[in-house]
């Protein structure tokens, strides 16, 4: 057994990787991958773009960096952990941790023609452990992915209409990958933002990105020993 766990970026990483005795096994000369390995468990980090010196966020290098993970270390089971936005309305707070339940879904992929609309949604399967979230305190709620930061008030009617509690840039493309894989896949998510806020999306996500992350790691050390014989150090 391999458990897999999907960053999109360093900062959300490195609090997680700080715990345990985890060394760089690997990094891709041409997409700028990053593997990190502690016994059967690894963590893959998608990296910084060559040109953009910034983290590869969204679905593009998800979906290469998810399939690389699993094809390349056998993955059995994937964890994609990383921050998102919330909802005010829906109960979500900052730094809520949220665990992926029901499916995944797009909520930009819009394609209003026979058999496509439901192929754009996606629907793709997700493991929820009811039990282990209710011992660790975590929230539940569908997880909704599109390569915006903003929300749109397109987006929005479909965010709501899809029942979504989270909203991020990578999951669905990550689902897409472990639904072709045969593999489980858990969505670890920590709110740094609030969508439905009068305060902007970027300017609640740099003011709240570092103790979601701290969040994050905490709930994702829980979630990783319930899954794995990996034990912080």
């Amino acid at each position: 057994m391999t458990l897999g766990i999907q960053f999109a970026m360093a900062g959300e990483a490195a609090p997680f990787l700080a715990r345990g005795a985890f060394t760089r096994v690997e990094s891709d000369p041409v997409y700028g991958f990053e593997f990190h390995q502690s016994g059967e468990v690894v963590v893959a980090v998608a990296g910084a773009h060559p040109r953009f010196k910034v983290d590869s966020i969204g679905t593009v290098p998800a979906v290469l960096l998810a399939d690389r993970l699993i094809t390349r270390f056998g993955v059995t089971r994937l964890i994609n952990a990383g921050t998102a936005g919330g909802f005010q309305s829906r109960g979500g707070g900052i730094a809520d941790v949220y665990l992926g339940a029901e499916a995944v879904v797009f909520h930009d992929r819009r394609i209003p023609l026979d058999g496509f609309e439901a192929m754009g949604r996606g629907h793709f399967p997700v493991e929820c452990d009811v039990a282990l979230a209710t011992k660790l305190g975590l929230k539940t709620g569908v997880v909704s992915t599109g390569d915006s930061l903003d929300c749109t008030d397109e987006d929005a009617k479909h965010l709501r209409a899809l029942g979504a509690s989270v909203k991020e840039m990578e999951a669905a493309g990550i689902a897409w990958v472990c639904e072709r894989h045969g593999v489980p896949l858990v969505l670890l998510k920590s709110i740094t933002d609030l969508v439905d806020h009068h305060a902007s999306t970027a300017s609640q996500f740099v003011q709240n990105y570092a103790l979601a992350t701290s969040k994050l790691a905490n709930a994702l050390s829980e979630v990783v020993v319930h899954y794995s014989k990996w034990r912080p150090s």
